[in-house]
């Protein structure tokens, strides 16, 4: 029978083994191979391993998963959970029990199936509330995703639930808090490479795509934010020392943490190129693109194409584009936006920063009451008891204004929103606007500005509102703009977007409305380093709209379900189509993969 270990003696096994070394010639058969010899070579090494019960799973968790404190490192909440926790089955809010949760989903691999059902490389001890929102979601990214708290409990998830907004996905994702994307993204990489053998066997999910991709496993986008987060997130000294406790209970170990570069070799920039089981790291050259002049023979009406020069080392590449003016209307000029991008809070912050807003803006100035840090780069305002608000910094503001703002309503850990509205006002005249449940942006127009400040505020207590970002504008806005159109995954509205986990060197950005706009491109280099932002381009967007909507490939002037029998039509030969119309994904190719991405706009996906 197995040993049960207390936290003292835990505490001794972690400090002795955390730095341990791998035993002697344990890789040695996969020296000198690459690629799918490679990962063939690894599935031999780490395979055969002692199958645990699914019972013994939580005497386990005290070897393999108990802190410091004697508490689980839950990477799904803050929550302190130890063996004589409530287990539960189901959950209603943050902070009730604990479950043993599939970090790899089971129903991926077909369920209860051994040995994979209870492999602890994959399974971790975590709240059950948020286990069930994760349900058995992919890992991914989404930009304003939900994130559940309990204030009663002083208690939060970690990370967040959303739809994706990750290039190349749009469906529901949960993206874990980032100081564990790496662990996630390497226990990935154990589970198609110990299985490797089975997989073609798998149910599967939208992260695995073994048909198109074979060895390699996963889907095009989900091999490539994997590899970001490995690159991005380093192994740390909590993960080594699991890997040792998991080698002590299991026999076998995690060969992307013990050596982080062997996902370069199947997955990355090293394919093609033979392990040698050196561990010292090549340095990279790190260029930082040159944006080019635009090519004014790829500008539309709402539309132009962004060109940068490729470099080398580089696993993405992100866009961020700006409108800075709207021609024919010298009063219509941003003055100031806000995105909160020093924030980088997992959960709500419990300490009020309103006398330290400085701390936390791009923009100098800022004041306000009852203010905290929240995920996603945002603030949220207000308590139960108390009513917050925001105050910009002084602006040289003309009798019009208009503000552009993302927010929406703080929802209960039971799922309950406070149905909030904010109070937009500047001096004496105000506008009250209802929010939802999820991220929006809203444009509001004050007309007869008496003051130097834009004020946001809660309309009572207990109508707390999370605020994401806020643009102030002199002038109104809405007279030159068209609604924003949304055909491919990417963050922001019809004046402004950031855009992610570009692969190419160029990018052609739609739906945009008349104005003027600046962009410039960032690096992200194949460390997980970011480069400094590149030379700033403009470009003027007409605004007309009168070119063909992308999706409308029978041109017909809408895009509903009579473009997806059109588009099949092409792709039997039995039509012709608008390249520019059909190529739904914008990837510069007309293929089934615009057909999903088509019906995937039709279902509000």
């Amino acid at each position: 029978m197995k040993r049960y270990y207390t936290s003292s003696l835990l505490s001794l096994i972690i400090a002795a083994t955390a730095w341990a070394d791998i035993p002697n010639g344990y890789y040695d058969n996969a020296i000198g191979k690459h690629d799918e010899a490679l990962m063939t070579a690894l599935e031999g090494i780490i395979y055969t391993h002692s199958k645990l019960s699914y019972n013994y799973l939580w005497t386990a968790f005290d070897v393999t998963d108990l802190g410091p404190d004697g508490y689980y490192i839950d990477m799904y909440s803050n929550c302190k959970y130890d063996h004589s926790a409530n287990h539960v089955a189901g959950a209603s809010y943050v902070g009730e029990g604990i479950n043993r949760e599939h970090s790899f989903p089971k129903s991926w691999f077909g369920g209860d199936v051994d040995p994979m059902y209870t492999d602890l490389t994959m399974l971790i001890p975590t709240d059950g509330f948020v286990n069930q929102r994760r349900s058995n979601h992919p890992y991914g990214v989404c930009a304003g995703g939900t994130t559940y708290t309990n204030d009663e409990l002083g208690v939060t998830m970690k990370g967040k639930l959303g739809t994706s907004t990750y290039n190349g996905y749009t469906s529901t994702v949960f993206e874990p808090d980032d100081e564990y994307k790496g662990d996630f993204a390497r226990i990935y990489f154990y589970m198609v490479t110990c299985y490797k053998s089975d997989i073609s066997n798998w149910p599967g999910s939208d992260q695995l795509n073994y048909q198109a991709n074979q060895y390699k496993a996963f889907s095009d986008w989900s091999m490539r934010l994997l590899m970001e987060w490995h690159r991005a997130d380093p192994v740390s000294s909590k993960e080594i020392s699991r890997n040792e406790a998991v080698y002590i209970e299991q026999g076998n170990r995690n060969p992307f943490v013990d050596h982080p570069e062997l996902a370069e070799h199947i997955w990355g920039i090293k394919q093609n190129v033979n392990w040698t089981n050196d561990d010292t790291p090549e340095p990279i050259d790190k260029e930082v693109p040159v944006m080019m002049a635009v090519d004014t023979t790829a500008v539309t009406s709402s539309s132009f194409r962004a060109d940068w020069t490729a470099v080398e080392n580089v696993s993405s590449y992100t866009l961020q584009v700006n409108r800075i003016a709207v021609p024919g209307d010298e009063t219509t000029t941003l003055l100031m936006t806000e995105n909160f991008s020093k924030i980088n809070a997992t959960s709500d912050g419990y300490k009020d920063i309103a006398e330290t807003l400085d701390s936390y803006t791009d923009n100098p100035g800022w004041t306000g009451y009852k203010i905290f840090t929240a995920a996603g780069n945002s603030v949220k305002v207000g308590t139960s008891s108390e009513i917050g608000y925001l105050i910009t910094p002084q602006l040289d503001l003309a009798r019009t204004v208009t503000v552009v703002f993302n927010a929406k309503n703080w929802i209960s850990s039971n799922g309950t929103s406070d149905g909030s509205a904010v109070i937009v006002s500047c001096g004496d005249v105000s506008k009250t606007i209802p929010l939802g449940d999820t991220p929006t942006d809203y444009t509001v127009v004050l007309t007869g500005c008496t003051s130097k400040n834009v004020k946001l505020a809660m309309t009572a207590a207990k109508k707390r509102f999370y605020i994401y970002n806020v643009s102030v504008y002199n002038g109104d806005l809405t007279a030159k703009t068209n609604g924003p159109r949304r055909v491919i995954v990417e963050e922001g509205d019809s004046t402004w977007r950031t855009v992610s986990g570009i692969t190419g060197n160029h990018y052609t950005v739609q739906g945009l409305a008349g104005g003027v706009y600046e962009y410039m491109v960032k690096a992200i280099y194949t460390d997980g380093d970011a480069s400094v932002w590149s030379n700033i381009q403009h470009v003027t967007i007409t605004g007309n709209g009168d070119e063909p909507l992308v999706g409308d490939v029978n041109l017909d002037g809408e895009v509903n379900i009579a473009d997806v029998t059109a588009l099949i039509d092409v792709l039997l030969g039995s039509s012709t189509y608008d390249h520019e119309t059909a190529d739904v994904n914008q990837d510069g190719e007309v293929n089934i993969a615009d057909v999903t991405t088509l019906v995937d706009i039709l279902l509000g996906h």
